[in-house]
């Protein structure tokens, strides 16, 4: 890669670094920088659906201007997401039953939300039904490497302990309530029966961020305490203008390379209709 487009990627990235870090704790900063780096490498025209929004802070990071609309079944983090006036509107939906008319939108957004629904299949036909043709849709999910990249499960692997290696993946499986880790042909093939073309795909988030990621889950704690107590995971947002933290992070907020990685990236449009 020439160097000047490798610095302006480093500094996107601690860009996008720099407003997660207002905003979210240290677990959740890593690898969803890597998400607005990729994501914003692809055009996404109005009018724009995001699938899953959480609490907001994803799109706050990645977007300058609000997105048309978004979604999420959860009502008490939508009411985060108000806040942040990341949408023009947000609406509590399943995905697997969108509220919105045939082809209401240019591009579907999906990221990191598809792992956590049993119906996926569903979900994605419903995201093909309410894109136009040759609209775009940008889906990110946890790879088959997701779980054995974790702290815990690659230390039980050195240590020639595989039953705890197993034990710790099923703890990680189920405190992310992650229901799927595949690889990327049976993403391609659930995409391809939902009406999508592939455009491009590739993993991303290399072994050692995903450990970095893993052990700041315990190094977040105390953020956990802040949000019931206080309703907000950061205590000091502006931080940032008086110490380098992004740029001392950058290192683990890195895209890896495409041939393997903790989570996969697919580019896709959805196929003319056959008449």
């Amino acid at each position: 890669m020439d160097a000047s487009v490798d610095g302006n990627r480093k500094q996107r990235t601690i860009t996008y670094l720099d407003r997660l870090l207002r905003h979210v704790p240290l677990l959740r900063v890593f690898v969803r920088s890597v998400e607005c780096l990729l994501i914003s490498d692809v055009e996404l025209p109005p009018r724009v659906l995001d699938l899953g929004v959480g609490d907001g802070t994803f799109a706050l990071a990645l977007f300058d201007t609000p997105l048309e609309a978004g979604i999420d079944l959860d009502s008490n983090v939508l009411r985060s997401a108000r806040k942040h006036g990341a949408y023009r509107s947000l609406i509590v939906a399943s995905g697997d039953a969108l509220p919105f008319r045939r082809e209401a939108f240019n591009s579907v957004l999906c990221n990191s939300t598809l792992e956590h629904i049993p119906q996926q299949r569903a979900v994605l036909q419903e995201m093909s039904r309410v894109l136009v043709p040759q609209g775009t849709c940008i889906v990110t999910v946890p790879s088959e490497y997701f779980l054995r990249y974790h702290l815990g499960s690659s230390i039980a692997r050195g240590l020639r302990i595989p039953v705890l290696g197993r034990l710790y993946e099923r703890w990680v499986r189920y405190i992310s309530r992650t229901v799927h880790c595949d690889p990327p042909d049976v993403w391609q093939e659930w995409l391809s029966e939902a009406g999508f073309a592939v455009i491009s795909w590739r993993y991303y988030f290399t072994a050692a961020s995903t450990k970095a990621m893993d052990a700041a889950h315990y190094l977040s704690a105390p953020a956990l305490l802040t949000k019931r107590l206080l309703g907000r995971w950061v205590l000091w947002p502006d931080k940032g203008r008086y110490v380098p933290l992004a740029r001392w992070l950058s290192r683990f907020a890195e895209e890896g390379s495409e041939d393997e990685g903790a989570y996969l990236f697919f580019h896709c449009q959805k196929r003319e209709r056959v008449a």
